[in-house]
């Protein structure tokens, strides 16, 4: 406990901001990882068993379904994204049109990990701009952590435009 007594307010802030953004930024990068990877992978004839729907809390119900070596998959995503909320009414519209319930797809699924698929390979709707902004925050807790008076520098400058 001695250590963290020795902290300024924005040290603290530092680390707690970059273990919050850690993980979140983990899973992004998985998501663009397999965004790019998705244009090279096999792929095999699938079904939607439930066409697209959209809630209004801003949720997509997808399910299609797609066999490997005698096993059955589901997958839910018809891409990879980073939240529905990135999707407006026209590219809903589209994606209900595109993917109606009982028409036959393509499915690209990973090699190496068969439930991962998706039906549009390399589209990552959303997923670059929250990279972005997920960098954007650990650096700022990296230079909160290591440099704080760098960052009180930059607020007064700031402030005094």
């Amino acid at each position: 406990m001695g250590y963290l007594e020795f902290l300024s307010q924005f040290e603290m802030a530092g680390i707690i901001l970059q273990l919050v953004v850690l993980p979140l930024l983990v899973m992004k990068l998985r998501l663009f990882w397999w965004a790019k990877q998705s244009m090279q992978w096999p792929k095999v004839n699938g079904k939607v068993m439930k066409g697209i729907i959209f809630r209004m809390p801003r949720s997509l119900d997808f399910l299609f379904t797609y066999e490997i070596n005698g096993t059955t998959y589901q997958g839910y995503k018809p891409f990879f994204y980073n939240s529905y909320k990135t999707l407006n009414v026209k590219k809903v519209s589209n994606l209900m049109d595109t993917y109606p319930e009982g028409k036959q797809v393509v499915v690209y699924y990973n090699p190496s990990n068969h439930k991962i698929a998706t039906l549009e390979p390399g589209r990552m709707d959303g997923v670059l701009g929250a990279l972005a902004l997920l960098f954007l925050l650990f650096a700022l807790g990296f230079i909160s952590f290591y440099n704080p008076y760098l960052l009180v520098k930059l607020i007064d400058h700031v402030s005094k435009l």
